[in-house]
């Protein structure tokens, strides 16, 4: 952790602390966990601070203005409208803008369940709430923080392989090189080049038993540093993708698809994982 990281986290972690403090105070709280950067650690003077409160039944209208003003929150907002187990304020604290979200004990442990379950929740951007929970801050309730903690520890097993078969999805532009370039398709041919980049890291988190979503993803590097199992010079040469020749690009991306292939293969080497046009295969143009 630089100086400023250690700066910036530590002024984040006292302000969510008072929040914690005040909340306590006034409604009866069954945990805290500070989310984002603040809570791994890694904030810097550009980050927000994303507060998730977990109770019974949710404060009134008043309350939630008191624990806002005892910290001198300023320009209060809402991204969406309260509903019987949730609600969310954004408002201002001397620049730092700062969420603070309340969330029911139960309709949180039904959303766990559905996403530890059903693969269009797990295959989504709620994914960040598993990783949040693993790598959050709890400020109170750390015992009923740990509970859940033990729950999406383990990644499943089952999703970890439909999340494989899923992602495992790539637009051969090694193949249809030529045609791209005769169709003055450039922003299409970086679009595939991106999404493909993608369905790699997807896999490639799914195998290592990561928590992942494409969803503003930040921090890419240090994802990738914790997969065991991943190509060489992963981030690299996924982000030369975008920046290579045609050809060269194409050839890269299909270095990747193969090593990745292989990887996964020696984890789990019953999946199917078919390519039409795996790389190296040119299309042929056609002649009268």
């Amino acid at each position: 952790m630089t100086r400023v990281d250690a700066e910036a986290t530590h002024h984040l972690r006292r302000l969510a602390a008072r929040l914690v403090e005040a909340a306590r105070e006034r409604i009866p709280l069954r945990a805290a966990i500070l989310v984002g950067s603040a809570g791994r650690g890694d904030a810097d003077f550009y980050s927000d601070l994303d507060l998730l409160l977990y109770v019974d039944q949710l404060p009134g209208v008043e309350a939630l203005t008191q624990i806002r003003n005892i910290i001198g929150g300023a320009n209060p907002s809402r991204r969406s409208e309260p509903t019987d187990d949730f609600c969310s304020e954004e408002f201002d604290v001397n620049g730092i803008r700062t969420e603070v979200s309340f969330l029911t004990v139960n309709r949180a442990e039904q959303r766990l369940d559905r996403l530890l379950e059903d693969i269009e929740a797990f295959d989504s951007p709620l994914q960040k709430i598993l990783s949040g929970l693993l790598e959050g801050l709890p400020l109170h309730g750390e015992d009923f923080v740990e509970r859940w903690r033990d729950r999406v520890g383990s990644y499943p097993e089952r999703l970890r392989r439909a999340i494989i078969e899923r992602h495992w999805n790539f637009f051969p532009v090694w193949y249809y090189g030529e045609g791209m370039a005769r169709r003055d398709s450039e922003l299409w041919r970086l679009d595939m080049l991106l999404d493909a980049a993608f369905n790699l890291l997807a896999v490639l988190a799914a195998l290592n038993r990561l928590y992942f979503t494409r969803f503003e993803l930040k921090r890419t590097r240090t994802l990738i540093a914790r997969m065991a199992l991943a190509p060489p010079h992963l981030a690299d040469r996924l982000e030369s993708l975008c920046r290579l020749e045609p050809d060269a690009a194409a050839d890269q991306l299909g270095r990747l698809i193969n090593e990745t292939r292989a990887l996964v293969m020696s984890e789990l080497p019953d999946l199917q994982l078919p390519l039409p046009f795996p790389p190296g295969t040119r299309q042929q143009p056609w002649s009268p």
